[in-house]
């Protein structure tokens, strides 16, 4: 099986689970509207909603793509070296930023995985790579901090 035909499953399984939350499970789960306010189902119908609509625009996109690739002789790809090096330079990053903000806290670790994501990402410029390190995780922890009232580390 190719990834496109898994792909083309799990859209379709993802679909039918959003129509089954649709219509069958969040109904049966929801208790009465009591006649003021909101009711209880608007979140989880406009969720499930949704998951429907992107499961559904997947498996168009899938689908399009399966009759473009039946159109074309099927090459065979093979991944290299070069590009396994280049996901783990993305995901070397990613997994050691929840202990990298445990140890430094979030302000310092946070700019250090930008400045590092930028660098596999091959931006030498400096002032660009100060201002997306800097200024979105300062607002984050603002956000959080300030605004939530969560914690931060």
């Amino acid at each position: 099986m190719t990834e496109l035909r898994r792909n083309i499953m799990g859209y379709c399984i993802v679909a039918l689970g959003g129509l089954a939350l649709l219509l069958l499970i969040i109904p049966a789960n929801v208790p009465e509207y009591p006649g003021y306010g909101v009711p209880a189902s608007v979140l989880p119908n406009i969720a499930a909603g949704f998951i429907l609509i992107l499961a559904l625009v997947g498996l168009l996109r899938s689908l399009s793509d399966l009759r473009a690739r039946k159109r074309h002789a099927d090459k065979a790809t093979s991944i290299s070296l070069a590009s396994l090096l280049r996901l783990l330079s993305f995901i070397l990053p990613c997994a050691l930023l929840m202990p990298a903000m445990s140890r430094l806290g979030f302000i310092p670790a946070g700019i250090a995985f930008m400045l590092v994501i930028q660098l596999c990402c091959r931006q030498r410029k400096p002032l660009v790579m100060t201002a997306v390190a800097v200024l979105p995780v300062l607002a984050v922890y603002a956000a959080m901090r300030f605004v939530l009232g969560v914690p931060m580390p």
